[in-house]
């Protein structure tokens, strides 16, 4: 079972509270809700935000991964070449049979 290496957790959007200004009795319920609404938008895009670096830091590590491979497979793919060129230059008839 793999390590967690990142936890993304969903928060609550609208649990913040209606700041208090001088008079919030008086204020109109648009006002109030408006205020919700701004503070859910605003937790959103926190949220956004942290899951976009969290994004940004599972493909770095993928591009990192992905070059070793690339590389690898590139070292890999030598030496085979040299091996087909050792091959063709090795006569079969003169090899030894028992």
């Amino acid at each position: 079972m793999p390590f967690v290496l990142r936890r993304v957790e969903p928060r609550f959007l609208c649990r913040g509270h209606v700041p208090g200004g001088s008079t919030p009795q008086g204020w109109p319920v648009s006002a109030e809700l408006e205020a919700v609404a701004n503070g859910a938008l605003t937790i959103s895009l926190k949220q956004l935000a942290s899951l976009l670096t969290i994004a940004e830091d599972i493909f770095a590590e993928l591009t990192a991964e992905l070059t070793a491979v690339a590389d690898r497979s590139s070292n890999l793919r030598q030496r085979l070449d040299k091996v087909e060129e050792h091959l063709l230059t090795v006569d079969p008839k003169k090899i030894p049979v028992r």
